[in-house]
C-alpha cells in the first residue's frame, strides 16, 4: 500500500488533480450559462475540461482536439443514419461499428474513442431533437476543452526535465555497478562466489526505456510552455537528449560485456574460455570504466580519468597479444571486450568533448 501511494501520490499528479478540479468547476458554471439548446446539456462541459487535462500542456492541446475531431466524426455519422430515416436497432448497431473502425485511425489517437460515443448518443439521446442536441454537444465539449486548456497553462505547466536528469543519473549508476561488480568477480576464486550481475541484462535494458520515456516526457512538457522559454531550460533538454543517445550505446557494450564474461564462466552460455593471466587487465579495464561513468555522472570527466582507462587498455591489449598463441584470436572473448572497451571511451570522449562545447 506505502508503495502503491508513494508512486502514484506525487507533486505532479496532486498538481494535475488539483487543476482538473478547478477546470471541471469553472466549465461546469460557464457551462450553464451558454445561450440557446446548448445550455439543456451542460454536463458535457466538465467532460470537454476532463479529456483535455493531461501532464504536459502539449499533450492537453493533442488530446482536446483529437477529441473534438472524434466528437465531429461521430456527430456526421451520426447525421448519415438520419438522413436514412429514423434509427432502429440495426441502424444504430452497424453506426457503432463503422465509428470502432473509424476509432481505429491512429492519427485521432485519443479522440478515436469519441467516434463511436458520439454517434450513439446523437442517435439515442438525441432522438428526434439530433440536430440540437449534436450543436449543443460540441459547443459544451468545445468549451470544456479550450477551459481545460487555459486551466492547464496559466497554473504552473509542469517542466518535467528534473525527472529525466535523474533518471539519466540513475542509468549511470546502474552501468557503473554492473563494471564495478565485474571486475570484482573477475578477480575472485572461479566460478565467481556472486553471479547476480550475469542475470542483469533485463535490468539493463529496463533502465534505458525508463530513461528514454523520461527524457521524452521531457521533451514533450516544453512543447508551447511559457515557462520553458529560457535557453539555460532549453539547452538542459538537448543535454538529456545527448545522454540518453549515449547511455543507450553504452548499455549495448556493457550488455555485451556481460555476456561474454557469463559464457567465459559458466559453461552453456558461450563456448569461450577467458586465459587467467586476463583477468586482472581485464578487471582493471571495467574498474576504469566505472570511475570513468561515476565521474560523468557529478560533472567532473578530467584528462587523467581518460588516462588511466586507456593505460588500462593498452595493459588488456599487451596481455592479449602474448595469449595470441594459446586461443584462436577470433574465439578469444578478451578481444571481445577490449573492443567495448575501447568503443566505451570513444562514446565518452566524444561526450565530454560536446559537453564542452555546449
Amino acid at each position: 500500500m506505502k508503495a502503491w501511494v508513494k508512486q502514484t501520490v506525487t507533486g505532479q499528479r496532486i498538481l494535475l488533480a488539483a487543476k482538473a478540479a478547478v477546470a471541471v468547476g469553472i466549465a461546469w458554471f460557464l457551462g450553464t450559462h451558454v445561450p440557446g439548446s446548448a445550455d439543456k446539456y451542460p454536463y458535457y462541459a466538465p467532460l470537454g475540461a476532463l479529456v483535455s487535462m493531461y501532464p504536459t500542456f502539449m499533450g492537453s492541446i493533442r488530446a482536446g482536439l483529437q477529441t473534438l475531431i472524434g466528437l465531429a466524426l461521430g456527430i456526421v455519422l451520426a447525421a448519415g443514419v438520419l438522413m436514412l430515416g429514423s434509427p432502429n436497432i440495426v441502424s444504430i448497431s452497424v453506426a457503432v461499428g463503422v465509428g470502432v473502425l473509424l476509432a481505429g485511425q491512429t492519427r485521432l489517437g485519443a479522440g478515436g474513442e469519441y467516434v463511436p460515443v458520439a454517434t450513439l448518443l446523437v442517435l439515442i439521446i438525441g432522438g428526434r431533437d439530433a440536430d440540437a442536441f449534436s450543436v449543443g454537444y460540441a459547443i459544451q465539449m468545445g468549451l470544456g476543452v479550450v477551459v481545460g486548456l487555459i486551466v492547464n497553462v496559466t497554473i504552473f505547466p509542469p517542466l518535467t526535465l528534473d525527472a529525466a536528469r535523474l533518471r539519466i543519473s540513475r542509468g549511470r549508476l546502474v552501468l557503473s555497478s554492473q563494471l564495478e561488480d565485474m571486475a570484482k568477480a573477475l578477480t575472485e576464486q572461479w566460478p565467481p562466489a556472486h553471479e547476480d550481475w550475469a542475470g542483469r541484462q533485463k535490468t539493463l535494458a529496463s533502465s534505458v526505456s525508463e530513461i528514454r520515456g523520461a527524457v521524452h516526457g521531457a521533451r514533450e512538457s516544453h512543447k508551447a510552455n511559457p515557462r520553458a522559454y529560457r535557453h539555460s531550460r532549453h539547452r538542459r533538454v538537448q543535454e538529456s537528449l545527448g545522454d540518453m543517445e549515449v547511455l543507450e550505446n553504452l548499455t549495448v557494450y556493457v550488455r555485451d560485456i556481460t555476456e561474454v564474461l557469463t559464457g567465459t564462466i559458466w559453461p552453456g552460455h558461450l563456448d569461450v574460455h577467458l586465459e587467467s593471466e586476463l583477468n586482472e587487465p581485464v578487471s582493471r579495464c571495467l574498474q576504469t570504466l566505472a570511475e570513468l561513468l561515476k565521474a560523468w555522472d557529478e560533472r567532473k570527466l578530467d584528462a587523467e580519468l581518460f588516462e588511466d582507462s586507456d593505460a588500462a587498455l593498452q595493459g588488456l591489449t599487451a596481455a592479449l597479444a602474448n595469449t595470441d598463441g594459446k586461443a584462436v584470436l577470433a574465439l578469444n572473448p578478451g578481444v571481445a571486450v577490449a573492443l567495448d572497451v575501447q568503443r566505451i571511451l570513444v562514446t565518452l570522449r566524444h561526450r565530454s568533448a560536446d559537453s564542452k562545447e555546449d
